[in-house]
This record gives C-alpha cells, structure tokens and sequence, in this order.
C-alpha cells in the first residue's frame, strides 16, 4: 500500500500542532523500535468531558506526524469515553489507509491519547 492523499495532507499540513497552556490532560510517550525514535507530546482541552481541543508536538516520522495530526482532528469534539475507545485502525482509517511499515505511528498516537485520558482520570480520581 502506499500513501493516501489523506496521508500526505495530514503531513504536510499538519493541524493541532502546539501546545495546550494550561493543559487538562498530558502525555509524552516514545516510540523505539526498528530504528525509530519517535516522540509524542499531547495536550488536551477538556470542558464537560468533552475533548474541546487537542495539540501535540513531534520528533517523528511522517506517518508519525501524519498519525498525530489525524488523531487531533478527529477526537477534537469527541467525548472522552468515546476517545478512550479509539483504536489504531480508527485512524489508519482516518487517513485512507498506511503503508504496513508506519503502523507504529498511528500505534504511538492511539497510546499518547489513551495515556493522556488515562492519566487524568487517575490524578482526578
């Protein structure tokens, strides 16, 4: 398989970079395997359980990026018991398919959302 129109916009006009100042949920996860070493910072807005908006920030690979920046634009107005849900597959399909050899990114961005919604409901809990 090779890259979907979806996939080249999403990485060469990435949406949601940045940061959220001050966040309501935060993750930093990393990825290092098959001689990549991906990074992912996300940041969530969360009003009335409600992701109002999400940003992140990569040292990464194109699917990586492309990964990231599907996975904010979909959940942004996403509940997060919705979100929680979200698989790999979600947004491999967000994108309209990845090649085999990226799936680790979107793998990494599914595991910085969960981490981050994750991680909030303990520390509030």
């Amino acid at each position: 398989m090779g890259y979907s129109t979806k996939y080249i916009d999403h990485f060469t006009n990435p949406r949601g970079i940045g940061e959220i100042e001050p966040p309501d949920a935060v993750s930093e996860v990393k990825h290092a395997g098959g001689g990549c070493f991906d990074t992912i910072r996300l940041t969530l807005k969360i009003d009335n359980e409600m992701i109002s908006d999400a940003r992140f920030r990569a040292r990464a690979c194109s699917g990586t990026i492309a990964a990231c920046s599907a996975l904010v634009d979909k959940v942004s107005g996403m509940e997060l018991n919705e979100a929680i849900k979200l698989t790999p597959d979600d947004i491999a399909d967000h994108l309209d398919g990845i090649p085999e050899k990226k799936r680790h990114s979107v793998e990494l961005a599914v595991e910085a959302l969960q981490t981050a919604i994750t991680g909030r409901t303990k520390s509030e809990g």
